[in-house]
């Protein structure tokens, strides 16, 4: 699971006994969670012992953080990411929970909004405004604005470390909140959806973790992304005021930027992927339904974020399958 807490579920009412609720009702083994400190990470697992739940966590002291049901038997942390090592069974798997710079979301840029990039950088005067004359669409000024943000660079020393532990004979996961959608999202195929405005771009980070051979779990099972879009942000969250779930009132500002990425191997098999959290999202200042193939697992309970959760189920064995 992939999870941004929203600041420990402190933005809406009831937003920590929902973040609780969120993991008891779904039940996964491990979860990556985003905009966490040590005290959100000791309330949430004292929330789930209190729901019949021992889960444990890796000791990050920062934003990003791994809880497991097994035991976690090794931790580093690197900038914008944490690692466990996770022994299921004896199975070790090498988790990595990242949260990516928020600045430089130029994502905003072709939808007509500055993206927050700071000074001394281009459009850094547009601030989060929106821009008098309108979108930007200049793909080199984008995406050099987007590896300013080091969200590839910082995800490149973790790809680089996965790779040690491959050697080492591990499974390895890789999810997170990104701050950057995906380059399977923003192509041709959606080039005039979505207030892109013409605009198909290869966003870096997502792309370096292809090159890397890590797959999309989400992408893997819904692969079209006019069909399937599976926008995780802006959520609607019945909880808050729609001013507190858009920065760009005027656009749909809709991506994909939470993910859960896998490095195939012979012990480790995809089943599914689906979206947790409510069917509506926000365009333009409005609670709208999505009327895509995305599936989702709808809350009965209190939604405690503006983003929707990622859940990938995936079927490990202890041993290589036999090749024929």
């Amino acid at each position: 699971m992939q999870f941004n807490i929203w600041l420990g579920g402190t933005e809406v009412e009831g937003g920590r006994e929902g973040i609780a609720d969120t993991i008891a009702a779904t039940s996964p083994d491990v979860v990556m969670l985003s905009e966490t400190d040590a005290d959100r990470v000791r309330n949430l697992l004292d929330d789930l012992r209190e729901r019949g739940l021992a889960y444990v966590d890796d000791g990050n002291p920062n934003d990003s953080t791994v809880i497991s049901k097994s035991p976690i038997i090794e931790h580093t942390t690197f900038e914008s990411w944490s690692k466990a090592v996770i022994s299921a069974d004896g199975i070790e798997i090498a988790a990595y929970s990242g949260h990516l710079e928020y600045r430089y979301y130029v994502t905003y840029l072709p939808r007509g909004y500055g993206g927050g990039t700071p000074p001394p950088h281009e459009t850094h005067d547009l601030g989060w405004k929106k821009i008098p004359t309108g979108p930007i669409t200049d793909a080199d000024l984008i995406l050099r604005l987007n590896r300013a943000s080091r969200r590839t660079e910082v995800t490149e020393t973790v790809l680089a470390d996965a790779e040690g532990e491959r050697s080492k004979g591990r499974l390895t996961i890789l999810a997170g909140d990104f701050n950057e959608p995906s380059h399977l999202d923003w192509d041709h195929r959606t080039r005039d959806l979505f207030d892109h405005n013409g605009a198909e771009l290869p966003w870096s980070t997502t792309k370096a973790i292809e090159d890397a051979g890590f797959l999309d779990s989400y992408r893997e099972i819904n692969p079209d992304p006019v069909r399937t879009p599976g926008f995780t942000w802006p959520s609607d969250n019945p909880g808050a005021e729609v001013k507190n779930l858009t920065w760009a009132p005027t656009a749909d500002e809709r991506d994909r930027i939470d993910f859960i990425f896998y490095h195939p191997a012979d012990r480790l098999r995809l089943i599914d992927s689906v979206l947790v959290g409510p069917s509506r999202s926000i365009v333009r200042s409005e609670r709208v339904e999505e009327t895509g193939e995305d599936r989702f697992w709808l809350p009965t309970w209190t939604w405690p974020t503006e983003h929707k959760v990622v859940l990938s189920t995936f079927e490990v064995a202890e041993r290589p399958s036999a090749r024929s």
